[in-house]
């Protein structure tokens, strides 16, 4: 792993909490549960849970630190408010921009959250550089299994530190 003051997940749409509250609406009851066949109910459903980083794999091209071309693939767990493990996101990440006016990093990223009741996919944008600065980022999400399933949303991803974040997944279908 590069040493950084740019923390290193943030080249991926990685996603991790150490915050000890999270949000109203946790994964716990937050929706209908899915009918037989595995397709969701029509409404909307939310998830909001703490993220945690377990292994990061970073790819550096040069120049040396975070720039365009750079690679990171991650595996995170999926904690509940109690801190009970209730899945895993999958991360896989490039940087693909750096604005010439104001430095700012971009990467394009995907992400596969399994969790115990359905698997949602995450893809889209991250503007690294505000994100590292303490600001929300939001990237569309579809539920592909489970209740989850035939549902389209959004995350919100709110990083706490270089390894954890609050995120909530909001899906209506």
């Amino acid at each position: 792993m590069r040493s950084s003051s740019f923390p290193t997940r943030l080249t991926v749409a990685g996603f991790a909490a150490a915050a000890l509250v999270v949000p109203a609406g946790t994964a716990a009851g937050a929706a209908e549960a899915a009918p037989a066949g595995g397709k969701a109910r029509s409404g909307c459903v939310t998830v909001s849970f703490i993220e945690q980083l377990v292994t990061t794999d970073t790819t550096d091209v040069a120049p040396a630190g975070p720039s365009v071309g750079d690679v990171v693939i991650t595996e995170d767990a999926v904690l509940d408010e109690d801190r009970n493990r209730i899945g895993t996101n999958d991360i896989q990440g490039v940087i693909i921009k750096q604005d010439p006016a104001t430095g700012e990093l971009f990467s394009f990223s995907t992400a596969k959250y399994t969790l115990n009741d359905g698997v949602i996919q995450v893809a889209g944008i991250v503007n690294l550089t505000r994100l590292a600065a303490g600001e929300t980022q939001k990237l569309p999400a579809a539920g592909l299994k489970g209740r989850y399933a035939g549902k389209t949303g959004e995350l919100t991803w709110t990083l706490v530190s270089a390894t954890e974040s609050l995120n909530s997944i909001k899906l209506c279908g």
